[in-house]
């Protein structure tokens, strides 16, 4: 009976902790978030659970990639593999007018199974052992660019996606001490959710974050900049799935990187 409970309690932990290690987050990084006009900057995404410093995504897990424009134009950027891994490789780009831009990446849904046998890429159907199982679904992560002076409104621009992060101030206009405003939305409506933000160099262990708050009936929160640098903003959230039989769980992560001088 010790022997059993013991097991019990140690496939609970490899469920609790596998479920994080599986579901990694993404996010975009930029090596220059305020750059001039005709300035190179490298454009690099991260997929983990440590910001910053997490490696990038394998091509095949990615939708598509874009720019968002001060005057409100898409324009797709090219997805190129690197590596035996075949990880996005960092895109380098010199954006020849001024205005904030907004750049987005949308990874593809897919079923994460959980069991006592392994991980494995697929719906519950037809396994057995099962600890958890969740519909990933395509989240947009974003980033803001502003090159040379800030204009136009790009960077609260939605997407098709069905749950996302917008953010509703310019990050450029901020300073240690205020508040950026951020809403969450899930199907084109106002969200309830918990709201997560760190800084580079806040922390080296995996999922820690300097600020925590939720969501008012708007779907708005307002994270306080504790200091100037590189922020990301996480909102995540798990609700039951429509069909039981294929997974537990709709598993949404949506992010957001932006600096602050």
């Amino acid at each position: 009976m010790k022997g059993f409970m013991i097991l019990g309690l140690a496939i609970l932990l490899t469920g609790i902790v596998s479920s994080n290690v599986y579901a990694h987050d993404l996010w975009v990084t930029a090596d220059n978030y305020n750059p001039k006009v005709n300035e190179e900057i490298t454009i690099s995404l991260e997929w983990g659970h440590l910001f910053p410093g997490s490696e990038s995504i394998e091509v095949d897990r990615i939708e598509r990639m874009y720019l968002i424009s001060p005057d409100g134009k898409e324009v797709p950027l090219e997805i190129k593999a690197e590596g035996e891994k075949e990880l996005v490789a960092p895109v380098k780009m010199k954006l020849e007018k001024s205005g904030t831009y907004l750049v987005v990446v949308e990874k593809k849904s897919y079923f994460a199974t959980l069991t006592t046998g392994g991980y494995k890429k697929q719906s519950k159907k037809g396994l057995e052992g099962i600890i958890w199982s969740y519909w990933v679904e395509s989240c947009p992560a974003k980033a803001i660019i502003n090159v040379s002076a800030a204009s136009g409104n790009s960077f609260q621009k939605e997407n098709n996606q069905r749950y996302q992060l917008i953010p509703l101030d310019n990050p450029v206009n901020l300073k240690e001490g205020d508040y950026l405003c951020v809403k969450v939305t899930l199907d084109g409506k106002p969200y309830s959710n918990i709201v997560y933000a760190t800084y580079a160099g806040f922390s080296s262990e995996n999922d820690t974050f300097a600020y925590t708050t939720r969501t008012n009936k708007d779907g708005i929160a307002k994270i306080r900049i504790l200091k100037p640098g590189i922020w990301l903003v996480k909102a995540h959230d798990e609700i039951p799935y429509s069909d039981s039989k294929e997974a537990d769980n709709y598993y949404f992560t949506s992010t957001l990187t932006f600096e602050i001088k």
